[in-house]
């Protein structure tokens, strides 16, 4: 009990004595040598933020586009179903936004429902899974609502669904498309 005793009063010396030894702000420190090391702390601060924002714009860029105004948002869960009664509902050629399609993707209730009441179906999303894949789909149903953060994604066979397990990713919401005219 005596050793217990004598560490943690080791510990706070150590506390208090560290930090004051290691203050620039001492007694006797010439005011130049503080500013120096003050202006030497904001040089390294500044490039510390520079390389930050760096990092974030290299995250922002993948695959050689860069990806600003896409809506990023990072998926708890990501798994892959397959159009039949006991993985869906009664009716598995219907789906929430209209009659089961391929590269449909299905979106928990928090990411299906917009703030304003409207869905978004028929948008277009990219789901950017760990292993570098990039699975890309339209927002076509809706989950359980037991899920949150979560996407499934329709598989034409059950063993592509197994394979496919359960995994986390990033969902990418990719902006409307302008429609494209034909010059005559």
């Amino acid at each position: 009990m005596l050793e217990k005793i004598g560490a943690g009063i080791s510990v706070a010396l150590l506390a208090a004595v560290i930090p004051n030894a290691l203050s620039l702000a001492q007694p006797g420190l010439p005011v130049s040598l503080m500013h120096q090391a003050m202006d030497k702390q904001s040089a390294e601060l500044a490039a510390t933020q520079a390389q930050l924002q760096a990092q974030n714009t290299s995250k922002i860029a993948v695959n050689g586009t860069m990806m600003l105004g896409h809506k990023l948002i990072y998926l708890h869960r990501v798994s892959a179903y397959n159009a039949v009664s006991w993985q869906t509902n009664s009716d598995p050629a219907m789906s929430a936004c209209g009659p089961t399609r391929p590269n449909q993707i299905a979106l928990s209730p928090d990411l299906f429902f917009r703030s304003n009441g409207s869905n978004r179906c028929g948008e277009h999303v990219e789901i950017l899974l760990s292993s570098g894949q990039i699975v890309h789909g339209i927002v076509w149903d809706v989950m359980n609502p037991r899920y949150q953060m979560a996407a499934d994604i329709l598989m034409s066979t059950i063993q592509q669904a197994v394979d496919f397990g359960v995994q986390r990713a990033e969902l990418r919401i990719l902006p409307k498309q302008q429609p494209r005219t034909v010059d005559s």
